[in-house]
């Protein structure tokens, strides 16, 4: 060897200015974009979505679910859009075009979205049959008041207490017949109801103030007649309506003009008095009631 020949100069490392031979070294490493991984959330559930459109709906809460706060207050104020909102969103969500607020599909549409158009359907059908009950129920309802009012109508001149007896049911007496009757004016009370005597009047003795306001006064004299019990006697225990059914107003008579006294009557005891009734002339259904006011008995009065 040499003396004099210089010393051999070492290799450079293959990573000094140029490419590592050894390829890529482990580690994360961007992508082509340069998007981290997750970079988004998952979507809202489609089950939960649907349920909440189908039972609050009208309330907007299916829309505070999917992070839409505005629309979902909107919908809260408006009722559901007047129900017309919800019917909407509930058939937006069950097509599966729903998004929530950062515009994601929900998630689970596809292996619920026949379980959930079954249920909704049902839901549906159930509240129309139920509608329609309701209607046909509320119908059947107004029709049995209206013929609760017509049974107890003045106009009706049947006897409504089934105690009654015939004589007094319908009875027909002319002014200057001497008629009883019997009446049960509660349980275990009973009275016999006797028409003496009627006039009609354009005048009412002593109470010259008085001017008919239908043309004249009915003053038909009564006794009352305490047969089992006790009873109440008082010209309130009668009514009287003319031929139209309108009814004539009660007067009371002042005192000492012989009107019917209003005193409890034992049985075997008897009061007699006067009651006078402001109502058309022509025949006029007289009604008979009982202690609680409902009608035990009627006739009809013709006055000559």
């Amino acid at each position: 060897m040499n003396e004099n020949s210089a010393p051999p100069i070492p290799t450079a490392p293959a990573s000094f200015g140029g490419p590592y031979q050894g390829g890529q070294q482990g580690g994360y490493q961007p992508g082509p974009y340069g998007n981290p991984p997750y970079a988004t959330a998952p979507g809202k559930s489609y089950v939960v979505a649907w349920l909440l459109s189908l039972l609050l709906g009208g309330l907007g809460v299916d829309r505070f679910y999917l992070g839409k706060i505005g629309t979902g207050v909107a919908k809260l104020l408006t009722m559901g859009g007047f129900g017309i909102w919800s019917i909407i969103d509930l058939i937006v969500i069950l097509t599966g075009n729903m998004r929530d607020k950062n515009g994601l599909p929900l998630e689970g549409y596809p292996e619920n979205k026949k379980t959930a158009w079954i249920i909704t359907g049902a839901v549906w059908l159930v509240g129309v049959v139920v509608g329609i009950l309701y209607t046909v129920m509320s119908f059947a309802l107004a029709n049995s008041a209206v013929d609760t009012l017509r049974k107890t109508s003045p106009e009706v001149t049947q006897a409504s207490d089934p105690q009654v007896s015939e004589a007094a049911s319908g009875t027909s007496v002319t002014a200057g017949d001497d008629t009883s009757f019997t009446v049960t004016v509660s349980d275990g009370n009973t009275v016999r109801v006797g028409v003496i005597d009627a006039i009609y009047t354009q005048e009412i003795p002593a109470m010259s103030y008085m001017k008919p306001a239908n043309g004249g006064f009915l003053a038909i004299n009564v006794s009352w007649e305490t047969l089992t019990g006790t009873s109440l006697a008082s010209s309130s225990n009668f009514e009287a309506y003319d031929a139209d059914g309108n009814e004539g107003e009660g007067i009371y008579l002042e005192e000492g003009l012989e009107g019917l006294p209003t005193e409890e009557v034992t049985a075997g005891d008897a009061r007699q008095g006067v009651v006078v009734f402001d109502v058309k002339k022509g025949p006029t259904t007289i009604v008979v009631t009982d202690d609680v006011g409902d009608k035990a008995a009627t006739f009809t009065l013709t006055t000559q």
